[in-house]
C-alpha cells in the first residue's frame, strides 16, 4: 500500500495554484514534500513564488490519507529561498501572511490519481481552503517520436549536426529518467540528507580524493562517480560523441529486443542551456533539467566517454524539455536504428576505438571487451 503512494504527483489547485508533492516512505511512515507555486500581481506586474513544507501522512484506510504540514518555506520564482531581509521585503510588498497551521486530508481514485484537500490557518485568524486532483506519471516508453534511420544514414545525419548537441543511447525506447527516480523516490532532500552521507563515507574510505558532499561542486563530482558504479542518483548520463551513445544503445545484448531498435536522443545542449542556464540548485522546489560538466575526480571514464551530465529533480524529463519546446524536435529528438544492425555498427565502431577497454579503463573494461570479442563478434 505505501508503495502506490511514493513517488511525485502533479497537478492544479482550484485556485489556480501548481502543486508538486513528492511522497517517500521510511519504515512504515509516508512523508515528504509539497511545493505550492502562486502568483502575486502588485502594480499591474506579475510575481511568481513558491511555498515549500515538509509534511508527514497517516493512513486512515485503504486509499485515505490526512496529515499535518510544516510552516513553509518561501522561493523566489528561480528556486531561491527567500530568507531574513529578502523574505520580510517579499512579504510587505505582496502582503502575504505564512500559515501558522496546515492540515490536509486525501483519496485515492485508482492508481495513478490522488485528491487532496487542505485547510490553513493564518496567525491573523483566516483561512483558506483549496483542493488538488494530483497525478503519477505511468510507467511507459519514452513519448519523444522517433525517426528510423539504418545505420549508414544515421552515420550521414551525424556528420551533419552541429556543436553543441550531446547524445544518449538506450537499448530500448525507455522514457529519459535518472536513475534515482527509476527506484520510485522523488523527495531529494531526505535523499541528500539521510542517504549521500553514507554514500560519501564509504566511498571516501576508498578514494584517494576525499570528497565533501556540503560543497556542491564536490557534491557532484560524488555523484557522478556513484553514478558510474551503478548507484541510483538524480543525475542521467549523456555524451557529446553520438558513437559512443551508439556504442551504449548496441552493448547490452540481453536487453535489445529481437526484431526491435534502439534509441539514440540528440539533444541541443547549447540552445537548452541559453534558455534554462547551467546552474542547478538541488534543495529548491523548482522542477530543472539542468546539463553540466562535472569534475571527475577518481573517476578515469569521463574522458574517454566524453561525459556530459544531465540533473533533474523531476520523474518526467522529457514532458519538462517539450513544455519549453516551441516547436517538436527545437531541443529533443530521438533516432531508431534497427537491432539487426547491431553487429555492422559494434564492427564499425571498434575500428574507431570504441570498445569497452577504451571506454572503461581497468579490468572491468578489458574482460568485458574480451568477453565480447571471444564470445559475441
Amino acid at each position: 500500500m505505501l508503495e502506490s503512494y511514493k513517488g511525485q504527483w502533479i497537478g492544479t489547485s482550484k485556485s489556480g495554484s501548481y502543486c508538486i508533492v513528492n511522497f517517500d516512505d521510511k519504515k512504515g511512515v509516508i512523508n515528504g514534500r509539497v511545493a505550492v507555486f502562486e502568483t502575486v500581481i502588485l502594480d499591474g506586474k506579475t510575481f511568481s513564488y513558491c511555498s515549500w513544507a515538509y509534511f508527514i501522512v497517516t493512513v486512515q484506510n485503504e486509499g485515505e490519507i490526512s496529515g499535518e504540514v510544516s510552516i513553509p518555506s518561501i522561493h523566489s520564482q528561480d528556486g531561491e529561498l527567500l530568507a531574513d531581509e529578502k523574505l520580510r521585503a517579499f512579504q510587505e510588498m505582496a502582503n502575504l501572511d505564512l500559515p501558522s497551521a496546515t492540515s490536509f486530508k486525501g483519496s485515492k481514485d485508482g492508481q495513478y490519481h490522488l485528491n487532496i484537500e487542505w485547510n490553513s490557518v493564518y496567525p491573523s485568524g483566516n483561512e483558506r481552503t483549496d483542493s488538488v486532483c494530483l497525478e503519477k506519471k505511468r510507467l511507459g516508453g519514452s513519448v519523444i517520436r522517433h525517426e528510423e534511420m539504418c545505420w549508414s544514414k544515421f552515420k550521414e545525419f551525424i556528420s551533419t549536426q552541429e556543436d553543441g548537441y550531446i547524445y544518449r543511447g538506450q537499448a530500448r525506447c525507455w522514457r529519459l529518467q535518472t536513475s534515482y527516480h527509476r527506484t520510485g523516490n522523488a523527495d531529494l532532500i531526505s535523499y541528500l540528507d539521510e542517504k549521500v552521507p553514507e554514500l560519501e563515507n564509504y566511498i571516501n574510505a576508498y578514494s584517494k580524493h576525499v570528497y565533501d558532499s556540503s560543497n556542491d561542486r564536490s557534491l557532484g563530482a560524488l555523484l557522478n562517480l556513484a553514478q558510474h558504479h551503478g548507484y541510483p542518483t538524480p543525475l542521467l548520463d549523456w555524451t557529446k560523441s553520438p558513437y559512443v551513445a551508439s556504442f551504449f544503445a548496441f552493448e547490452n545484448q540481453k536487453e535489445l529486443k529481437r526484431n526491435g531498435n534502439i534509441s539514440v536522443f540528440v539533444f541541443n545542449d547549447l540552445g537548452w542551456a541559453s534558455m534554462a542556464g547551467r546552474n542547478a540548485i538541488i534543495r529548491s522546489p523548482k522542477l530543472s533539467v539542468r546539463t553540466m560538466e562535472l569534475p571527475g575526480y577518481g573517476n578515469p571514464r569521463v574522458i574517454p566517454q566524453q561525459s556530459i551530465t544531465m540533473f533533474a529533480n523531476m520523474d518526467d524529463i522529457e514532458s519538462i524539455i517539450k513544455t519549453n519546446e516551441n516547436h517538436s524536435g527545437e531541443y529533443l529528438r530521438a533516432i531508431s536504428i534497427p537491432v539487426e544492425e547491431r553487429d555492422l555498427a559494434m564492427r564499425e565502431l571498434a575500428l574507431m576505438g570504441i570498445t569497452w577497454g577504451a571506454l572503461f579503463p581497468g579490468l572491468d573494461g578489458i574482460c568485458k571487451q574480451l568477453g565480447f570479442r571471444h564470445f559475441q563478434a
